[in-house]
C-alpha cells in the first residue's frame, strides 16, 4: 500500500506526545493475561511508531483479488508505504462515492462512535441524549445518536467554533461555559427523567463528572474518552451514587459482545454512503507529511483547529 493521507488522533495519540506525555503504557507494563498494569519495564518505549487513520491505494499486490490501485482504508500507522494481508485488504476497500478524507475514519475512529452507541442500547432510541465533546469523536457519535433513534443531540463543549460545526450537522448545543451549571440547564429543560444516556468523548474526568450529573436516576454513562492520570475532579458521593448512575466503558479493544468491528464498520458506512453521518467533510488542516511536527503543534491548539492529517 501507499498511503494518500493519514490523520492524527487528538485524544489517544496526543498521550503519546511531549515531556508529560500522560499514557499509561509509557510509565507501566501491561499484563495480557492478567489485564493489569503492573511494575515493571513500560511496555511502550521511545521511539514511538503511531497512527490509526489512514488509507491509500494498492501499488503492489500477489493477490488477484486486490490488483494493484485499489482504493484501501484501515489503522495503519502515519508511514508512506505498508504492508497488507490480502484479506484485510479485501474487507477494506473503500465504498463507491467515499472520499480518502471520509475512508481513514473507517478504520478505528468511526467504528470508536459506534461501539459506543451498541453500549447505549436501546434506551437511547426515542429520547434526548447528550454529548460531552464537540472533537472528532464527539461529533460522529452526536451525529450516529441521531441517525440511531435518539429524539434530540445536544452537544456540549468549552469551544464555541466547535459547537458551531455541531450546529452545522443539524445538532443542538449547549456552551460550557465558566458559571453554568450544563447539568442543571439540561435537566431544567428536557426534564429531570429524561436524558437516559449521555456520552463522555472528552477525556476529561471533570466532564465525565458532568455527565454524570446530567443523565437521569439510574440513567447510563458511556465513557468513550481516554481518562489520563489521577480523577480529579471527579465526585463519586455525590449523583453517582445518590442516583444510581452506570457508567460503561465503550473502549474499542471491548467492543460490545452483540457486534464485531466488522458490524461496526459496516454499520457507519451505511450511514455515511446515504449521507446521513458526516466524516471527511468534518474541518481538517492538512499537511505535508515533511511538515508533520507542525500537524502535531496544530492539534494542540483546539480553539482553532479540529484535527490534521497528513499528506503524502
Amino acid at each position: 500500500m501507499r498511503t494518500v493521507t493519514s490523520a492524527i488522533s487528538p485524544g489517544t495519540e496526543m498521550t503519546y506526545i511531549g515531556a508529560g506525555a500522560t499514557n499509561p503504557y509509557l510509565h507501566k507494563r501491561w499484563d495480557p493475561d492478567l489485564r493489569l498494569f503492573v511494575p515493571g519495564r513500560p511496555s511502550v518505549e521511545y521511539p514511538i511508531v503511531f497512527g490509526y487513520r489512514a488509507a491509500g491505494s494498492v501499488v503492489e499486490s500477489a493477490a488477484p483479488a486486490v490488483p494493484v490501485g485499489t482504493l484501501i482504508y484501515g489503522k495503519w500507522r502515519h508511514t508512506e508505504l505498508v504492508a497488507l494481508g490480502a484479506d484485510v485488504a479485501a474487507e477494506q476497500r473503500i465504498p463507491d462515492g467515499l472520499s480518502f478524507d471520509d475512508a481513514v475514519d473507517l478504520g478505528q475512529m468511526a467504528p470508536i462512535a459506534m461501539n459506543a452507541i451498541a453500549y447505549a442500547g436501546a434506551e437511547l432510541r426515542a429520547r434526548p441524549t447528550v454529548v460531552f465533546g464537540a472533537g472528532p469523536v464527539g461529533l460522529i457519535v452526536a451525529q450516529l445518536a441521531a441517525v440511531s433513534g435518539a429524539s434530540a443531540v445536544h452537544v456540549v463543549d468549552r469551544i464555541a467554533s466547535r459547537l458551531a460545526i455541531a450546529r452545522s450537522l443539524g445538532l443542538e448545543t449547549v456552551l460550557s461555559a465558566e458559571g453554568v451549571d450544563v447539568a442543571r440547564e439540561l435537566k431544567l429543560g428536557l426534564g429531570a427523567e429524561e436524558i437516559a444516556v449521555v456520552f463522555e468523548c472528552t477525556g476529561s474526568t471533570r466532564a465525565l463528572q458532568e455527565a454524570i450529573r446530567t443523565v437521569r436516576r439510574r440513567g447510563r454513562v458511556v465513557a468513550v474518552g481516554f481518562y489520563q492520570g489521577e480523577a480529579a475532579g471527579l465526585f463519586l458521593g455525590d449523583e453517582f451514587h445518590h442516583n444510581g448512575v452506570e457508567i460503561r466503558s465503550a473502549q474499542i479493544g471491548n467492543i460490545h459482545p452483540a457486534w464485531s468491528m466488522a458490524l461496526l464498520r459496516a454499520r457507519v458506512i451505511e450511514f455515511v454512503v446515504a449521507g446521513r453521518v458526516a466524516l471527511g467533510s468534518l474541518p481538517r488542516v492538512t499537511f505535508p507529511v515533511e511538515k508533520a511536527a507542525e500537524a502535531f503543534a496544530a492539534v494542540k491548539k483546539p480553539e482553532t483547529v479540529l484535527q490534521a492529517a497528513l499528506a503524502y
